[in-house]
């Protein structure tokens, strides 16, 4: 799920980096119209992400399960179920990076930023306060996607146990006002400086 994220951060400041958001902004001069539309892209290529993901995990996992022998203990809903929460948190994630590239607009540091907030600071922050773990954009969207709450998590955070994840919806809803939360302010400061 991280790599989606990744590829919103590319989508967004791909054209900084390249110095091609001068052209952009010239052919649609509105930056926040420029903005809902990586968004919208970023999003179809995290669905794209989250089912390839999906397909991937369940088949890897069914063969195991398959070549030793063992019962299957989920059912088809549940399997579905959990590769929709995982197309769906891709998807978000991704629209989120993209949001984070067009603020900080540096695309190495939006990518080592998308991977230090997954991997260390929800990480350090889910398992020193359990209570606030359901709430974080990263460990809501490994949830959508079936992952025990706090199973994402690395280093000794891994195995703390505490809290219950966040209702489906519920998880969306907080990933995608995320989103439109870090858009909203890159809009208003990031987007609207100066680009050549």
């Amino acid at each position: 799920m991280l790599f989606a994220g990744v590829l919103g951060v590319m989508i967004a400041s791909g054209e900084f980096r390249h110095a091609s958001a001068t052209l952009t902004y010239l052919a649609t001069p509105s930056r926040a119209r420029v903005l809902v539309a990586k968004m919208v892209t970023a999003t179809g290529a995290g669905v794209i992400f989250g089912l390839v993901a999906a397909v991937i995990a369940t088949g890897i996992s069914l063969g195991f399960v398959a070549s030793h022998g063992y019962r299957v203990a989920l059912g088809a809903g549940v399997l579905a179920g959990h590769a929709a929460g995982a197309v769906l948190g891709a998807a978000l994630l991704a629209a989120v990076g993209v949001g984070v590239g067009s603020l900080i607009r540096s695309q190495l540091a939006g990518i080592i930023g998308i991977f230090v907030w997954g991997l260390v600071i929800e990480s350090l922050l889910g398992g020193l306060f359990t209570t606030i773990r359901p709430y974080l954009p990263y460990t809501a969207a490994t949830t959508l996607a079936g992952i025990k709450l706090g199973g994402a998590a690395f280093g000794p955070a891994h195995g703390v146990p505490g809290g219950s994840p966040l209702p489906f919806a519920a998880a969306a809803g907080l990933i995608a006002a995320v989103a439109v939360l870090i858009s909203a302010v890159a809009t208003r400061t990031t987007v609207r400086r100066d680009i050549s």
